[in-house]
């Protein structure tokens, strides 16, 4: 069954004809995206274990959840975005094939 995971790495550019620098720049995006995202996860994880025992949730330890919310709230709307768009288009494309009558 695929799932979104599918849609998105199939949707991937093809890096052959990308220049060193942008593919650093993509590099640099794409990573900084994924640890948003693991940062959001792991944030979730932690609050909620935390809260059961909170008498044991440290300043050190909010801080550090302080920054993994900062990462997710950075990058995940742009993700959103993308997402969104991307789905746009796709509808786009739909209704335009659905006007002509052609078939895929």
């Amino acid at each position: 069954m695929r799932d979104i995971y599918h849609q998105l790495v199939k949707s991937a550019p093809d890096f052959k004809n990308f220049t060193d620098e942008a593919l650093a720049e993509s590099s640099d995006l794409y990573a900084s995206g994924a640890f948003a995202i693991n940062s959001a996860l792991t944030l979730i994880g932690n609050l909620a274990f935390d809260a059961t025992n909170a008498e044991d949730y440290s300043d050190e330890d909010a801080r550090r959840d302080l920054v993994l919310v900062s990462h997710a709230l950075r990058h995940l709307p742009r993700m959103a975005q993308a997402l969104n768009r991307s789905g746009d288009a796709a509808e786009y494309v739909r209704g335009q094939r659905k006007k002509t009558g052609e078939k895929s």
